[in-house]
């Protein structure tokens, strides 16, 4: 049985590409290969981006790197290398590695890294979905240089447990040499029922000798109290067993999910005290947009480390918000001593980008000693990769220098927090907050105000960049035009000339930016002559190939045999076109710049903003004066390839006449004939459903790629099919036919469909697909949303019949509820055979439909729609623009033919939130009165999550 197979079906919220991206120092840059192995399950392919950050000793990483290819990189059950250049951090210790599909999961095989004389393998057998496993994007793979071993676990669970325990259940081990990841167990076939003993065996990278495991769940399921009794791992010769008889439960027991177990000192009934770590997080009294409970924080020792904690399971007050402004928060840790405290790494993911954490200080006190790490940092993803992480060592180091930053303002403040991140040649600071000024007064960014602040940071050698920026984001009033920033550090003086908005609104609409230094303009001792400056047009041609243009700023450098430019950005063309570097387009430009006579070489790419930060460049002409320059490029660029140095092709020179020699016909051997590409015509219907609004005309970008046995083709843009109707594509309830002429894929094996970057919002509902060719006709059921730069996969299924039937929803609202219209209540159904569309309940026939919603009320609404059979769960939204009514419901029914389907709620439903809800029986009042604060409840699944932008 393939071990693979073992592994539970569940994943992980978090991870959205950043905002800001952060050119990272060039310097010690080496080559990785990296081989990705995706796992062979349906639908286990993943359609990205995948970013990796590689991890060295002492926490050296070399920050995300974007894994990517211009085909399907990751599709079921494939492996691909990647060859990528980035900072030396030696040998690789552990991976974050993370993908940012939000719509479908992606299962890893294991990723392996060769680099220096070291070949690590990264085992993980895991997927990264927001629907399994611990629900999350992204995972942390601990490495080894051995293959991969098999785990086999034996687990009991007590005759206590009364209901079978359906959250997702993993094992992590530890031991002399590394870790394994989560190890998630399969729950499918009644595991971790009442007084029974489970049988898994799992595939993982090699711990060396077993020290000390972690074993919990998630607390995702609807049964989330486990009664655990032991425990039994066996590794090649090693065999432990470890006695729990404990409750693994929110509510019950000590109410934590998880329990840690120890080679040396396995849990007993009445075990020994153990060592106490106090913890206090002090959070900076200024305003937070978005905060975050999930703060996780790993504390390393001269003798051991305590491994990344999830904070709040720890907190000393279970009923206090953490991390709010101005807080101090308090956290008690048992764990064996590690020694002197020697640095710690704190922070949290962030998929959506929302949060930014100003964190003040953490002070960690174990017996008498009392150790002072000192923070003053912004922690947030937005800010660019992993910063909302950081690593700390005690006391201020003793290494931080002196910064006198002054800020000047333009004509529009803010009252937003604003954050400056410095890049040097040697080092990065952390995210420093810039709230107090130089004389100790809080700063204020007036419009045309100039601060002054006293930093205090580590050295990062020559400055090359700043970023700076604001979190006053999207929907909010902070509009900032930053004029510039001097930085003096030591005896270097530094400028830094902005003179643009920072805003969601205005200019690139960007918050943050990066700035490179200004030349120095230090007055000379003597007269310097200014060098000869030279006209030069620059005619940049950009393929015709589909998706070849670019959103990134485009930089260039000009070398010759007397001098070379300064690096510039290409901007204004002659033409003064807004458009710049699109699929088949030329621009020209016109720049006055040194003479660097004869030019024999330029470096040009993309200083890697913009949504699309890849370019297929075809070719370059400079004409300096009466000098032509070609440059043949026929290159991509990407993330992981950004620039590239160009020479000039030869100039063309009329031959002369030579006597033709006659030269017999040559005939092409077997070797020498090209074989042609066998071309075939594809007809694709496709069908939208009744959700579709829009209608989408010939210029979306919405496109279809068919796979085969035999080859797949490319984007097959739907705007360049044969339809018989290009003006009104896509109607509601509607099929509209495509035909392709393309490769020949030889038998159909899946299909994607999927939207680039466009212009409007257009999103595209797509109820099922039928293609057929030559005696071959094949059906997709899709039934799904693709909104602009995202894409799906299906595969050949049956399109199901659909029978409409009356549904009858009775919402009983709490003493809460606010009065007022409801406009704006989302329900979606799912059950047995589906789920239906995502239903705005005022849209609906209201029984009482005139009068407003109130406290204690029932309000009735009615509607026809497909038939999901028996229902299993619904899902409760509220629109994030709509801010006319909060909701306090008490409970839903739901009457669908002679069904009856009760859910318990008794919560309020706030902005942004989701709420999840499995049938369960409506409790009366008087069996569980209704609680102010926030408790689980055991009887119902509700989970809330914050939705992301589309």
């Amino acid at each position: 049985m393939d071990p693979k197979k073992q592994i539970s079906d569940q994943s992980d919220p978090s991870s959205e590409r950043p905002i800001i991206p952060v050119n990272k120092v060039q310097n010690s840059n080496i080559e990785y290969s990296i081989t990705v192995k995706t796992g062979d399950f349906r639908n286990s392919g993943t359609n990205g981006p995948v970013y990796i950050n590689i991890f060295g000793r002492d926490n050296k990483q070399t920050q995300d790197l974007l894994l990517s290819g211009h085909d399907k990189s990751f599709s079921q059950g494939c492996t691909r290398k990647f060859r990528i250049n980035a900072i030396d951090i030696g040998k690789p210790q552990r991976i974050i590695i993370r993908h940012e599909d939000n719509l479908t999961g992606w299962y890893i095989d294991y990723i392996e890294i060769s680099v220096h004389n070291f070949l690590v393998r990264f085992v993980a057998n895991r997927w990264l979905s927001r629907l399994k496993n611990d629900q999350k994007l992204e995972a942390e793979l601990f490495g080894s240089e051995q293959p991969a071993v098999m785990y086999n676990v034996e687990i009991q669970t007590g005759d206590e447990q009364i209901e079978p325990l359906d959250s997702p259940v993993y094992m992590q081990v530890y031991g002399t040499t590394t870790a394994t990841p989560k190890l998630f167990f399969d729950t499918k076939n009644a595991s971790f029922t009442k007084d029974s003993i489970s049988k898994f065996t799992i595939a993982s990278n090699n711990v060396g000798e077993i020290q000390r495991i972690v074993i919990g769940h998630e607390g995702l399921g609807k049964v989330n109290d486990w009664y655990l009794k032991n425990i039994k791992v066996q590794m090649l010769s090693q065999q432990q067993e470890y006695v729990i008889n404990k409750w693994l439960s929110p509510t019950l027991g000590d109410q934590r999910l998880f329990v840690e177990l120890s080679q040396e000192k396995p849990r007993s009934p009445s075990p020994p005290a153990p060592s106490i770590y106090l913890i206090t997080i002090r959070t900076a009294d200024v305003p937070q947009t978005e905060t975050t409970d999930n703060v996780e924080m790993i504390v390393r020792g001269s003798d051991g480390q305590i491994a990344k904690i999830l904070l709040k399971d720890y907190a000393k007050l279970n009923d206090k918000q953490l991390f709010q402004q101005g807080n101090l928060d308090e956290f008690e840790i048992e764990y064996e001593d590690i020694g002197n405290i020697e640095s710690i790494t704190i922070g949290f993911s962030d998929s959506k980008q929302k949060v930014a954490w100003l964190l003040e200080d953490v002070d960690i006190k174990y017996q008498e000693t009392v150790y002072r790490f000192q923070a003053q940092c912004w922690l947030s993803s937005r800010l660019g990769p992993n910063f909302s992480w950081m690593t700390i060592k005690p006391d201020i180091n003793d290494d931080d220098i002196n910064y006198n930053v002054i800020i000047e303002t333009g004509e529009s403040g803010i009252d937003a927090n604003v954050i400056l991140c410095i890049f040097g040649d040697e080092n990065t600071t952390t995210n420093l907050a810039l709230r107090t000024t130089k004389d100790g007064s809080d700063a204020k960014f007036d419009a045309n105000s100039i601060l002054e602040f006293d930093l205090k940071a580590i050295d990062v050698g020559k400055i090359k960049k700043i970023n700076i920026g604001h979190d006053g984001g999207e929907g909010t009033d902070q509009h900032w035009f930053l004029k510039s920033i001097q930085i003096e550090k030591k005896d270097e003086h530094y400028t830094f000339t902005a003179n643009r908005w920072l805003s969601t609104d205005k200019d690139d609409k960007k918050t943050f930016i990066d700035l490179l230094a200004d030349e120095k303009k230090t007055p000379p001792l003597s007269p310097v002559p200014k060098k000869d400056q030279a006209t030069y047009t620059i005619t940049v041609v950009t393929s015709s190939e589909e998706d070849a243009g670019t959103k990134s700023g485009v930089l260039m450098t000009i070398f010759g045999d007397k001098d070379s430019t300064k690096q510039f950005q290409l901007t204004n063309t002659k033409q003064d076109d807004k458009a710049l570097f699109e699929s088949g387009k030329t621009n020209e430009f016109e720049m006055e710049l040194d003479d660097v006579g004869s030019i024999n070489k330029i470096n040009i790419g993309l200083d890697g903003t913009g949504v699309h930060p890849t370019w297929h460049l075809k070719s370059v002409q400079i004409q300096k004066g009466s000098e032509n320059y070609n440059f043949s490029a026929k290159k991509i660029l990407n993330e992981s390839t950004p620039f590239i140095d160009l020479t000039p092709t030869p100039a063309r020179k009329t031959p002369s006449p030579e006597p033709v020699k006659p030269e017999k016909a040559r005939s092409h051997t077997s070797e020498q004939k090209i074989p042609p590409i066998k071309e075939t015509a594809y007809k694709i219907l496709i069908c939208t459903s009744s959700e579709q609004k829009d209608i989408i005309n010939e210029d979306a970008n919405f496109y279809i790629t068919i796979y085969g046995q035999k080859d797949q083709t490319k984007k097959l843009y739907l705007k360049h099919a044969i339809i018989s109707d290009k003006k009104n594509l896509f109607k509601k309830d509607d099929k509209t036919e495509f035909e392709f002429k393309t490769i020949d894929v030889g038998k159909i094996s899946k299909i994607a469909l999927g939207q680039d970057d466009s212009e409007n919002e257009l999103v595209w509902h797509v109820d099922n697909v039928t293609i057929k060719r030559t005696n071959e006709t094949i059906t997709f059921n899709a039934e799904q949303t693709i909104g602009r730069n995202s894409e799906i996969e299906l595969l050949p299924s049956a399109i199901p019949k659909k029978t409409e039937i009356t549904y009858k929803i009775l919402i009983r609202t709490g003493t809460s509820q606010e009065e007022g219209n409801d406009s704006n209540l989302y329900l979606i159904i799912y059950g047995k055979n589906g789920q239906t569309k995502k239903i705005l309940l005022n849209e609906t026939t209201k029984t009482n439909k005139d009068s407003s919603v109130k406290k204690n009320d029932k309000v009735e609404y009615e509607f026809k729609i497909n038939d999901v059979g028996k229902i299993a769960k619904i899902v409760l939204s509220q629109n994030p623009n709509e801010q006319t009514l909060s909701w306090d419901i008490d409970n839903i029914t739901i009457k669908r033919n002679n069904e009856t389907t009760t859910f318990n709620v008794e919560r309020k439903i706030e902005k942004d939130d989701e709420v999840e809800l499995t049938p369960s029986p409506i409790l009366k009042k008087t069996e569980t009165p209704r609680k102010a604060s926030k408790t689980v409840d055991t009887t119902s699944k509700l989970v809330a999550k914050t939705k992301g932008k589309h």
